[in-house]
């Protein structure tokens, strides 16, 4: 099976089976995708790597999801990357964090696999 050529993804989540969910519906629909196990790996890989979208999780050992998006829209370097936090939190108090962090977009998990594609379609349309 080929890989797929579509836009670079890097999925943060401290749960293994939320982060291969999040590789398997991606890839399916023709995303790259990278995965860390939390925030401070992540911005090691951002070293190195570009992705075009960085999903988190709000809830991270070390640094939550809105830490972890301060401190990438900190970062000019990554001034392009769209950032959606993941959260099983569906109130307007994580939202207005979110959007005061930097955030691009709020996913509630669980999240429904065609909504999330069409949010990542939406972001990059921008």
């Amino acid at each position: 099976m080929n890989e797929p050529a579509g836009p670079l993804v890097l999925v943060v989540d401290d749960d293994a089976r939320s982060r291969e969910l999040m590789r398997l519906v991606l890839s399916h629909a023709g995303y790259r995708v990278l995965a860390a196990p939390e925030a401070h790996s992540a911005l090691d890989m951002l070293q190195i790597e570009r992705p075009v979208v960085l999903l988190a999780d709000f809830r991270m050992p070390g640094m939550n999801g809105l830490e972890f998006c301060r401190r990438v829209r900190s970062r000019p370097e990554l001034a392009g990357l769209r950032f959606v936090l993941l959260t099983g939190m569906d109130d307007d108090e994580t939202r207005a964090g979110a959007r005061a962090a930097g955030a691009d977009a709020v996913v509630t998990k669980p999240f429904d696999r065609m909504d999330l594609l069409a949010q990542l379609s939406k972001l990059l349309a921008a």
